[in-house]
C-alpha cells in the first residue's frame, strides 16, 4: 500500500469509528505503521474521530518528531511508537475510550464470551492498572504479545496486523463490551468453550474483511469527496 492510500485509510478508520459509536472525545488515536519509512508511523492527534481529513494525518518518527504534516501531539502516542518498535507483527494501533469499553474497563477483568463476535478476543486480552504515577509506556508492558489491553477506568488499546482489522476489531470490542455488561446483568450465560474455539478461525478469516468492506463502502457513499479512493 502506498503512503497516500495509507494516510487516507487512517482518516477513514477514524470516521468509521465515529459512525459506529466509538468516538473517544479528543483523546483517542488511530495510527498505522509507515509502509515506506522503517522508523515512522502515520498518526492523528487531539481531535474528535470525525474531524480529521486525510491530509491532516501526520507522519511521525519513533521519536515523535513530525516528518510530514503536523499534529496536536498526545502523550499517548508514545505507546504507539513503542509498540511498533517491539511488535513487528503489529501494523496498526487504536486507542479508544468509547462508552461501553470505558465502563467495562472499570471492572478489571477480561471480556466474557457472551456473543459470537467476542471470539475475536478469545485468549488475546490483557489488563493494565494505572496507579496514577505510571508512564504511558507502561501499558505496552501490560499488552505484551496480546491484541487488546483494557486500561482501568480509561478505555482500551488495540493492535492488529492491518488497519482494516484494527478498525473492525475496535468497533466489535465496543459492541462486545456492551454485550458483556448487559448479558451479565440479565443473567445470561457465556458460549461453550468448544464453540468459542471453533468459531475463532472463521471469524478472523471472514468477518474482519467483510465488515471492513461494508463499513468503508458506507463511508464512500456518504463522503465521496474525501474517501473515493477507498472504493
Amino acid at each position: 500500500m502506498d503512503e497516500a492510500a495509507l494516510r487516507t485509510k487512517v482518516a477513514a478508520a477514524r470516521r468509521i469509528l465515529w459512525r459506529e459509536g466509538c468516538d473517544s472525545n479528543v483523546g483517542g488515536q488511530v495510527s498505522a505503521r509507515s509502509a515506506e519509512h522503517p522508523d515512522a508511523f502515520w498518526a492523528t492527534g487531539f481531535e474528535y474521530f470525525d474531524q480529521v481529513d486525510p491530509e491532516e494525518v501526520c507522519l511521525l518518527g519513533y521519536d515523535l518528531q513530525p516528518r510530514e504534516g503536523s499534529v496536536k501531539l498526545s502523550p499517548a502516542l508514545n505507546a504507539h511508537a513503542l509498540i511498533y518498535q517491539r511488535r513487528p507483527d503489529v501494523n496498526a494501533v487504536i486507542h479508544l475510550h468509547s462508552h461501553y469499553v470505558s465502563v467495562f474497563s472499570s471492572l478489571r477483568r477480561p471480556l466474557g464470551m457472551y456473543n459470537v463476535t467476542s471470539v475475536l478476543f478469545h485468549e488475546s486480552q490483557a489488563l493494565h492498572v494505572d496507579d496514577g504515577t505510571t508512564p504511558h509506556s507502561a501499558v505496552v508492558d501490560s499488552l505484551g504479545d496480546r491484541r487488546v489491553v483494557f486500561m482501568n477506568n480509561h478505555g482500551a488499546l488495540l493492535v492488529a496486523e492491518t488497519l482494516e482489522q484494527a478498525t473492525v476489531e475496535a468497533v466489535t470490542l465496543e459492541r462486545c463490551a456492551r454485550y458483556d455488561l448487559e448479558c451479565r446483568a440479565a443473567g445470561g450465560s457465556e458460549m461453550p468453550a468448544a464453540e468459542v474455539v471453533n468459531a475463532t478461525g472463521s471469524f478472523r478469516t471472514f468477518y474482519l474483511q467483510h465488515m471492513w468492506e461494508a463499513m468503508s463502502a458506507r463511508l464512500v457513499r456518504d463522503e465521496p469527496v474525501l474517501f473515493a479512493d477507498l472504493a
